[in-house]
């Protein structure tokens, strides 16, 4: 693994999250990232960008979201900053996967996915801004 990083600024549209995938993979090529490490996180930031994007502006025009990736001391660090309305992920709680369809609560899965993709999930407020950091240790 090679120690790098990148900042990539995105419209808020769906669209944008193949073409983050895309940087992510080329971030993970140049700096030696095994596959898997790189899979678990493009599944997590597809999540987590899409919720953004879909709940994040009642008026997603001119808005962006920002994504840091830093590849260092065998781990892989992504923030994502977002201007949308206030929320942090992991204050929805752990959905119930044993109780019949029927009976689950909506929404929930999405961070569920991505606290057990990752080794460590941190959220914060910061100057009106939603900042939520994962970390991915390089195996």
């Amino acid at each position: 693994m090679h120690e790098g990083s990148i900042t990539v600024r995105l419209p808020i549209d769906l669209r944008e999250i193949e073409r983050l995938n895309r940087i992510v993979r080329q971030f993970g090529d140049l700096h030696e990232i095994p596959s898997r490490t790189l899979y678990a996180v493009n599944l997590a930031l597809d999540e987590v960008v899409t919720n953004v994007v879909r709940h994040g502006f009642d008026d997603p025009t001119g808005q962006e979201a920002v994504v840091h990736l830093a590849a260092a001391e065998g781990e892989l660090t992504t923030v994502v900053t977002d201007g949308g309305r206030h929320f942090n992920p992991l204050d929805v709680p752990v959905p119930d996967l044993n109780a019949p369809l029927s009976e689950r609560a909506l929404g929930g899965l999405g961070i569920h996915l991505v606290r057990n993709l990752m080794d460590h999930v941190e959220y914060h407020r910061e100057k009106e801004k939603n900042v939520l950091t994962l970390r991915k240790r390089i195996r």
